[in-house]
């Protein structure tokens, strides 16, 4: 792999994904912390989806605070990148998995995150 091909084609999808026209691309890019609870949900996702109190507990304060996690995760779902549904044991506990548009932009973004880096 030859770095600088591969950082030149990383900030080249940088700055399609923040500045393009889908909401989905512009949301995953809007700041590191958009992009690490997308990934997290997006790593429970097949599993029945995570919890608020779940993305709070893995993402440490210092990268967003409980009130920045939930105005994200409400940002997700008004955008319907998100859904939002009670767990099944608990009525009273809700999981967070992505739109299935959503799910298939981050299936492509890792797709070429392959492409970019192990090329």
């Amino acid at each position: 792999m030859n770095l600088q091909n591969a950082i030149k084609r990383k900030k080249t999808e940088l700055y399609e994904y923040s500045l393009g026209i889908n909401k989905g691309e512009n949301f995953f890019y809007k700041s590191i912390l958009h992009h690490i609870i997308s990934l997290e949900i997006a790593y429970q996702n097949n599993l029945g989806g995570i919890s608020y109190e779940e993305i709070c507990k893995y993402i440490p304060n210092i990268i967003g605070s409980r009130s920045s996690i939930q105005s994200i995760l409400n940002d997700g779902l008004d955008l319907n990148l998100f859904e939002k549904t009670p767990q099944k044991t608990d009525l009273r506990i809700k999981k967070y998995t992505l739109s299935k548009d959503y799910e298939m932009m981050t299936n492509n973004w890792i797709t070429k995150q392959k492409e970019i880096f192990v090329e």
